[in-house]
């Protein structure tokens, strides 16, 4: 006769590993680079710490909390800066370009800051750093807080713009390079006798790359909001 089967005792299994923010947060950034944003639900991350859904609930407060302590982890590893009058603008596209970097790197990141205006200490700590560069700029205060928030705006839309390109498989050099060639054949072939001035330009309409355009939004916004104190 044989032995019974013997069930493995739970002291042979290999530990896991203790349920924290930290690990939660963890695995919900992994399941974003890999399936996106609507991929991240709190079963989908219990499954993958190899937990019930029920347990997350004792470190977040359900997916939105989830999704604020995501956005919370990206912010916080954005290098700020120490506002210096003497190169303040230098400091401005510095931070914007990680800020961007940061939602770029994590699809869908850049679309939970389109709602409500997040207030997180994290989040309000990289506020009050960009306001700061601005204000070390030398802007009036009132132009210095409408001139952030033209460039948060800025930086998630650009953001989210790339999510896109990506969702859609267009986000590579050489697809992107492709795009752009359709798009001047299509401005450059247009009837003259009706769009006289898009057909004429199409070469400076599809010019510069991201960053070009990036660097040039900023400093159109910084300029701008110069010369209208200027004017005062």
């Amino acid at each position: 006769m044989h032995p019974p089967a013997r069930h493995r005792s739970t002291r042979d299994r290999p530990a896991k590993a203790p349920l924290s923010e930290d690990a939660i947060v963890d695995a919900a950034l992994a399941i974003l680079q890999s399936d996106g944003l609507e991929a991240v639900t709190m079963r989908r991350v219990a499954a993958a710490l190899d937990t019930g859904a029920a347990s997350l609930y004792v470190y977040v407060s359900g997916r939105e909390g989830l999704l604020q302590a995501m956005l919370d982890r990206v912010t916080a590893a954005i290098e700020l800066e120490a506002p210096d009058p003497s190169r303040w603008r230098a400091q401005l596209h510095s931070l914007l370009e990680r800020m961007h970097q940061a939602l770029v790197t994590h699809p869908g990141i850049a679309a939970l800051t389109l709602e409500d205006p997040p207030t997180t200490e994290v989040v309000l700590r990289l506020t009050e750093n960009l306001l700061g560069i601005l204000l070390a700029g030398g802007l009036d205060p009132q132009d210095a807080v409408w001139a952030c928030d033209i460039f948060v705006l800025l930086v998630t839309a650009v953001a989210s713009e790339d999510d896109v390109r990506r969702a859609r498989g267009r986000s590579d050099d050489d697809h992107r390079r492709e795009q752009v060639d359709e798009i001047y054949k299509t401005f450059a072939g247009l009837p003259p006798d009706r769009f006289p001035l898009i057909s004429a330009y199409a070469a400076q309409m599809v010019a510069g790359d991201h960053d070009e355009r990036f660097r040039f939004a900023i400093d159109v916004v910084v300029d701008g909001v110069l010369a209208r104190a200027a004017r005062r």
